[in-house]
């Protein structure tokens, strides 16, 4: 059985984030629009599904984005990491 890497509890808080440009839109999504799917994502930021999911992996490592409804991949920003 193949386990979901991002169910598991991250404990590296203090990993550090690169902001590039392609996270920069993620980000600017998810404060624009609230909760979004993977999918959405992909369609509103005009981005490969590869780049948006590893955008995705990275900010949920950071602990700034989680799961709200995994079977359909729902995201939350739970922190704009810009703010720090």
């Amino acid at each position: 059985m193949v386990r979901d890497k991002r169910n598991q509890k991250r404990h590296n808080v203090n990993m550090p984030l690169r902001i590039d440009e392609n996270t920069e839109k993620v980000i600017d999504e998810f404060v624009s629009k609230g909760n979004l799917t993977t999918g959405a994502l992909v369609d509103f930021t005009g981005l490969s599904r590869p780049t948006v999911t590893k955008r995705l992996d990275r900010l949920h490592a950071a602990e700034f984005i989680e799961y709200v409804h995994e079977p359909t991949a729902l995201w939350q920003l739970t922190e704009d990491p810009r703010s720090r």
